[in-house]
């Protein structure tokens, strides 16, 4: 089983530099997993077949299953979708999306307890409840219309990008207008001391 990163069992509370310490770091691992699916998802964006021609590849990095024809119609949207999010990346929209995730750095199933926290009024724990503004914001072809659930939940692409870990930054609370998630002090004034050093 691959080392996961998890927000539970108390370890999403301690210093992601301390826990991959200890974890020995399969840094490694990590990069290249996320390498691979990069030249996957540039064959099936630029051969405008490759993701028809590997659909049991594709539907599982993306739904987490390997039965391609559960997810036909969702998997077919990704073409025109994915083509959406190169331009939107190339226009440095919110920060790059699953480009501003390191290549070294862990999966993660929810976000780390050190980096966010639910805000004080969301009244639905760790339940997103009926909000889906980050799917709706970028029109995800994965999110269920029917049911207003995630396909890809806890699939490859959800912990290995942004979806799992999200929130790791302010700029993502704001441009989604998150109800749910808020920045933990310590991590905000990080970041806030990391802008300033960049603009001087």
């Amino acid at each position: 089983m691959e080392p996961i990163a998890e927000a539970e069992a108390g370890e999403a509370s301690r210093p992601m530099e301390e826990l991959l310490e200890e974890r020995g770091s399969p840094q490694w691992r990590w990069a290249a997993a996320r390498l691979l699916f990069h030249v996957y998802l540039g064959f099936a964006l630029f051969t405008l077949v490759g993701g028809f021609l590997t659909f049991p590849v594709l539907t599982w990095y993306i739904f987490g299953d390997w039965r391609f024809w559960r997810h036909i119609g969702p998997a077919a949207r990704l073409l025109p979708h994915g083509w959406i999010m190169v331009f939107k990346i190339l226009k440095g929209e919110n920060g790059g999306y699953m480009l501003d995730v390191p290549l070294t750095s862990p999966p993660f199933r929810s976000p780390p307890t050190s980096l966010a926290r639910l805000r004080r009024d969301w009244g639905h724990g760790a339940s997103c409840g009926g909000c889906r503004r980050c799917c709706e914001k970028i029109a995800c072809p994965v999110l269920d219309s029917e049911t207003g659930l995630c396909r890809g939940y806890q699939s490859f692409f959800w912990r290995y990008f942004n979806c799992g870990r999200f929130p790791t930054q302010q700029r993502e609370l704001t441009y989604y207008e998150c109800p749910k998630w808020e920045l933990q002090p310590t991590a905000a004034a990080r970041q806030h001391r990391r802008t300033r050093a960049v603009q001087f």
